[in-house]
């Protein structure tokens, strides 16, 4: 590319140089063949003239064609220039027909790290990268040798094994008889930009990994969770089935008593067995209560808090009187609003239970757990307060942790708090905190009722 446009140069530099010396030689030739015979009669005079205003033109024309060769060399001296900066800041090529590369830029010999006499007279595919298969030049090929200009991105090889990426457009160069007799290349370099969007990839890639390990963990401490949950609605049944099984057990063996010492009056048989039957009742009753409360439900559901409140109850209350512990209900938020509804039980659940671990362990004689409900500006707040005395300041920073337990192996898990947290801000999209009282702890979980829909 550069040779060509040096050849140029240099011939419009002789022809402006060569014409107008070759004019003015001939004009002044061609006066002085036709009036020499005529200079000794009386137009010689005017003859004269003639032939020094000649050589004058002859002389303005040489003074102007000094003008137009110092141009000239000034025009060769700015040619000169912009072709090396294209050489230096364009990654520029040109191919024979064969594919031999007849011309490289310092910028595409730099980037390649080749140098030009390393290149010139190679075959193209010196700069061919492995990624980059054979169909994908074939491809470009076709479209150039179709008289059309091909546009995209490459992948080449450097010297030393490297890459870098070029966006080009390859285009055909025709003679005067519209024949193909070597392709242009022009390009910039993309590299940088390629090698954001492997970053963003590979970010994406690792970033969906990461989900989908924490959604199985997090999937896997629910189960464990609900494991450690099922131990305690064990208890929980032991003790609202431990006075009906008395019952049943005391009825039984005076009805068997009765029939030893013979008294078998029928209406007292009756009686009894009607007292079986109700007892029984309540056992069904309550396996039903906790089956509901423990089912796994992902359904948004519409709710109100005293719902809630009532059905946490019915689980805990039995368990609570056995544990002398008092249960203060005030509940001033009424409205309804949609939630995962079994999800949120088992939250509150599990705040009371934690409240009752707490008193008993602290040994208060008089245990109280406070259950509020209000609204705070558009907020709907639930919380659970106990007088326990309060968390240390050291485990309140980890109440919320992974299987972190102030409990021995045998009764707590750690994860009970971490679930109830995960449950209130990922699920029903909420916030669960805590805070320390002058009586004791205390749980508040915030909910926006506008954020949830029965879509969800």
């Amino acid at each position: 590319m550069t040779k060509n446009i040096n050849s140029i140069l240099k011939t419009i530099h002789s022809s402006i140089i060569i014409i107008p010396i070759i004019f003015t030689v001939a004009t002044v030739f061609l006066i002085l063949f036709f009036y020499i015979p005529y200079i000794t009669e009386k137009k010689s005079i005017i003859s004269i003239i003639v032939l020094f205003l000649l050589l004058y033109i002859g002389y303005l024309s040489i003074k102007r064609e000094k003008e137009l060769i110092h141009a000239n060399d000034k025009l060769q001296d700015k040619l000169k220039n912009m072709l090396k900066d294209f050489d230096k800041n364009v990654i520029a090529s040109t191919l024979d027909c064969e594919g031999n590369i007849i011309y490289a830029s310092d910028l595409f010999c730099k980037l390649s790290g080749y140098s030009k006499d390393e290149l010139i007279g190679k075959r193209h595919n010196i700069i061919r990268h492995k990624d980059m298969s054979k169909e994908f030049y074939k491809e470009i090929w076709d479209v150039i040798n179709s008289n059309k200009v091909w546009k995209g991105e490459i992948k080449n090889s450097t010297k030393d094994g490297g890459y870098y990426w070029l966006e080009a457009i390859i285009s055909p160069v025709f003679n005067a008889d519209g024949k193909i007799i070597e392709y242009n290349s022009i390009s910039h370099d993309i590299t940088n930009k390629k090698e954001l969007e492997s970053l963003n990839k590979s970010l994406k890639e690792k970033i969906s990994l990461a989900i989908t390990q924490t959604q199985e963990k997090e999937k896997h401490m629910l189960n464990q969770s609900k494991m450690a949950q099922m131990g305690e609605m064990l208890s929980m049944i032991a003790h609202q089935w431990k006075q009906p099984l008395a019952a049943i057990s005391s009825t039984a063996s005076a009805l068997e008593l009765k029939m030893i010492i013979d008294d078998c009056d029928q209406l007292a048989f009756a009686a009894g067995i009607k007292d079986i039957q109700a007892y029984s009742q309540h056992l069904s009753l309550t396996i039903n209560d906790f089956r509901n409360f423990f089912k796994d439900s992902k359904l948004v559901t519409k709710t109100t808090f005293e719902n809630i409140i009532d059905d946490a109850i019915q689980i805990v209350k039995i368990s609570l009187q056995n544990d002398d512990i008092l249960l203060s209900i005030q509940n001033d938020f009424k409205d309804e609003f949609c939630v995962y509804e079994n999800e949120f039980k088992q939250v509150v659940l599990n705040l009371i239970k934690n409240a009752e671990d707490a008193i008993i362990e602290s040994g208060i004689s008089h245990g109280l757990i406070e259950i509020k409900t209000y609204k705070h500006g558009t907020d709907a707040v639930f919380e659970v307060l106990d007088n326990a005395r309060g968390i240390d300041g050291e485990i309140m920073e980890k109440v919320f942790d992974p299987y972190f337990s102030t409990k021995d192996k045998k009764s707590g898990t750690g994860l009970g708090l971490y679930m109830s947290k995960t449950i209130i801000e990922n699920h029903c999209l909420g916030s669960l905190e805590c805070f320390n009282t002058q009586e004791g702890a205390r749980f508040k979980i915030t909910l926006d009722p506008k954020k949830f829909s029965l879509a969800n």
